[in-house]
């Protein structure tokens, strides 16, 4: 049999060129993210002494520096979409603790005529991109005999579908529909209406 000859590089030669390689293009990527405009030490400490210097004369001027402030903060823009989100945005509404009655036949008569206190509610069932989702919900919860309705809404550029039942004036209504609903695997939230 005859030998082969060993004419393959070491493992060791592919290591250090790979980590060269490597160390060169972090040099490149380094050498691409320093500024352009060169300053040296003593310049850098002197425009930091200045700004230091100017921020503290002007801590100490009153009178129409503070107005010039003052109209300087009411002209920029606000950082914030506020006004947009808020109506947007939905109150929870925790489901209350519930006790047992000393008389149940009093609390069955004050039950049926109990109200929400002026308030509406709604149950939100679902909320979903497509459509097709929010009407089959809407079908099992009219299988069920709770009618709801679908609301479309545009947050963020994406278009949802909420299955809401409601408005429900009568607290017993709303407990009664929240209980079937339970007992049917679907999960409602409870929104105040405003």
């Amino acid at each position: 049999m005859s030998s082969k000859s060993s004419t393959s590089v070491p493992g060791y030669i592919w290591l250090l060129s790979g980590l060269a390689i490597g160390l060169f293009i972090a040099l490149l990527v380094y050498l691409g993210k320093q500024p352009a405009e060169k300053t040296s030490f003593t310049q850098a400490v002197s425009k930091e002494l200045d700004k230091h210097k100017s921020q503290n004369t002007g801590d100490k001027k009153t009178g129409t520096s503070d107005t010039v402030k003052k109209e300087d903060k009411s002209s920029r823009e606000p950082r914030f979409d506020f006004y947009t989100i808020l109506p947007e945005s939905e109150v929870f509404v925790p489901e209350p603790a519930t006790r047992k009655p000393d008389n149940a036949a009093a609390t069955s008569q004050t039950a049926e005529t109990a109200t929400t206190g002026g308030k509406q509610y709604l149950l939100q069932a679902g909320s979903f991109r497509n459509h097709a989702d929010a009407d089959n919900l809407k079908a099992n919860l009219a299988l069920l005999g709770v009618t709801s309705s679908i609301q479309s809404v545009n947050i963020n550029n994406e278009s949802w579908h909420r299955v809401r039942i409601g408005p429900f004036n009568n607290d017993k209504k709303l407990r009664d529909t929240l209980a079937t609903l339970k007992n049917n695997n679907i999960h409602a939230m409870t929104m105040e209406l405003k």
